[in-house]
């Protein structure tokens, strides 16, 4: 390990990784054994991180908690953005059943930062702190499009489970409607969403709207691209 790191940092942020990559959870018994430390040091580490609640215990197993998002939500360059945007949604929203969704660039993902409901019967079951996946959603399509990491990415610096083909036809489907869409079966929705760049043309955030059913309409569609634009 390098001279300045500092061993019980490094340890703390390897067990959030692991936990946040788990669906299930880990017991203190698998972090144990996948951080290959003894049992006093992993119970300080979770006892720590639990305390702040970077990770929730429920039952045996460990979870990623709540804390890292609020943190991450609480950034200055979020909270100007979400600034910026959520009235605008809003007042767009005001003749609509729709849910609007705010995203920010985050590590492999969009994070979301601030959700709208517009209709009390009809609210968006992705909440503030979720992580969108670049290949499975809307706001990741425009990540793929316009976010330099990912347009400008080496052979060696390549990420796992990347697939250069699939983002090539995501990026050609965003470049030539002006806009990305997904639909989630189990939501019964359909996610468009647009990019919102900086003045020098830095990708900022991704304004996502929540549509009811498969909306297959390209008006309707197009529409509401040049609604959030």
């Amino acid at each position: 390990m390098e001279r300045y790191i500092i061993p019980s940092v490094f340890q703390a942020i390897q067990l959030c990784q692991f936990i946040a990559e788990s669906k299930t959870g880990l017991t203190a018994t698998q972090i144990e054994e996948t951080l290959h430390l003894p049992r006093t040091s992993v119970f300080r580490l979770l006892r720590t991180l639990s305390s702040e609640r970077v990770i929730d215990k429920r039952g045996t197993r460990y979870f990623y908690g709540s804390r890292v998002y609020e943190i991450s939500a609480a950034n200055s360059r979020a909270r100007y953005v979400q600034r910026l945007i959520a009235p605008s949604l809003a007042s767009l929203l005001a003749s609509s059943d729709c849910s609007a969704i705010i995203c920010v660039p985050g590590d492999y993902c969009a994070f979301v930062i601030d959700v709208l409901d517009a209709c009390p019967s009809r609210i968006s079951s992705i909440r503030p702190g979720s992580k969108l996946p670049l290949f499975n959603s809307a706001p990741g399509h425009i990540m793929l499009t316009h976010h330099k990491r990912y347009t400008r990415l080496r052979d060696a610096e390549k990420i796992a489970l990347f697939d250069q083909n699939l983002a090539t036809k995501y990026r050609t489907e965003v470049c030539t409607r002006g806009f990305a869409m997904s639909y989630y079966k189990k939501r019964n929705a359909t996610l468009l969403s647009v990019p919102v760049f900086l003045k020098e043309g830095e990708l900022i955030a991704m304004v996502a709207v929540e549509l009811v059913g498969e909306e297959t309409n390209y008006k309707t569609l197009q529409s509401w691209g040049e609604k959030l634009k």
